[in-house]
């Protein structure tokens, strides 16, 4: 986990009332109290250094989990999609600029073209490569990711319950 230390704040006065260091490798809370809830339930949760995009996350009274993993793996997945997106236009300004290159050169493919043609070539050709193809899929797929850690979260926090259900007391609850 690349968290270090996760300050536990007042919802009211935005004041730190209690430091943890985020989850277990499990993901599980080690300061949560002997019925489970963490200390941090009814409160807010913020990394050290500020970081407004994500933080700071408040957590319902009487919440049993840790979400800090969650949100660390949401922000993961968007930093890896955002690299993927960076990488993606720096090989599309190559591209462009190898075919300015070679109208420049009088190549007969290019030598007649206007310059929104010119871009319009290169975004077809760096389109079709193999490394533009794969880092599109990279970007997606750290989106979908990155929404999908984000959506348990949110469905956890807007179940109606601060304590999880195992698969096995639900269905024996709706067995005769």
């Amino acid at each position: 986990m690349t968290m270090n230390l996760i300050r536990i704040l007042d919802p009211d006065t935005g004041e730190t009332v209690r430091v943890c260091h985020g989850p277990s490798p499990t993901g599980v809370c080690p300061m949560a109290g002997p019925d489970g809830v963490v200390p941090c339930a009814g409160l807010l949760i913020a990394p050290s250094r500020p970081d407004p995009e994500y933080w700071p996350l408040p957590i319902p009274a009487g919440y049993r989990h840790c979400d800090v993993i969650w949100n660390e793996r949401a922000r993961s997945g968007l930093n890896k999609a955002e690299q993927a997106r960076e990488q993606w236009q720096a090989g599309l300004t190559r591209e462009v600029q190898r075919v300015r290159y070679l109208a420049s050169a009088k190549d007969p493919r290019y030598r007649k073209m206007t310059e929104r043609e010119l871009e319009k070539t290169a975004l077809w050709r760096w389109r079709l490569t193999g490394e533009a193809q794969s880092l599109r899929r990279s970007e997606e797929k750290n989106e979908r990711q990155a929404e999908a850690y984000l959506a348990f979260v949110k469905f956890r926090r807007t179940s109606g319950s601060s304590r999880p259900v195992s698969l096995t007391a639900r269905n024996s609850r709706t067995s005769p």
